[in-house]
């Protein structure tokens, strides 16, 4: 008999090295992906804050509105806003009309084109000093810099 029960050990030892191994390499694939995630925010700060130290007309500034004002409907989180001149110490700036709940919407609005309409911005600008538009990156208002590359961005035109 104790023939008979050793396959069956080294199956259940098989079936259970087996889902070790697949356990593994699931948490590795997870943690790999983690860190290509992390280490794009990583990147993406960095370009922000070197854009912040030359700034260029077309770039656009992605805002979270929560913590420049303190008087918003709760959807009306982030904002874009686009640099249209920039002086020795002022930056101008216009914003965008429209407002958003999540951050991945204001990414959504760039790839479905609507920073392409003529209308989008604001025709009023804000002269806003580069002393603050650095205090605002530091507190966080300003969370994201993207400069538009051959007039797009996320694939998608920017400028009409």
């Amino acid at each position: 008999m104790p023939h008979a029960s050793a396959p069956k050990h080294r199956i259940t030892k098989l079936s259970i090295s087996f889902n070790k191994l697949l356990l593994s390499t699931c948490l590795l694939v997870i943690v790999y992906f983690a860190y290509g995630k992390y280490y794009s925010h990583l990147t993406e700060q960095a370009e922000t804050s070197s854009l912040l130290l030359a700034p260029q007309v077309n770039d656009i500034y992605f805002l979270d509105f929560r913590l420049l004002s303190d008087k918003l409907a709760r959807k009306k989180k982030y904002k874009l806003a686009k640099v249209v001149r920039v002086t020795d110490d002022n930056l101008v700036i216009v914003y965008g009309k429209f407002s958003y709940q999540w951050q991945y919407s204001v990414l959504n609005s760039i790839q479905y084109g609507d920073l392409n309409n003529w209308d989008y911005f604001a025709s009023m600008p804000d002269y806003i000093p580069l002393r603050k538009i650095k205090a605002m990156r530091s507190n966080g208002a300003i969370y994201l810099i993207k400069r538009p590359i051959q007039n797009k961005l996320y694939g998608n035109r920017v400028i009409p």
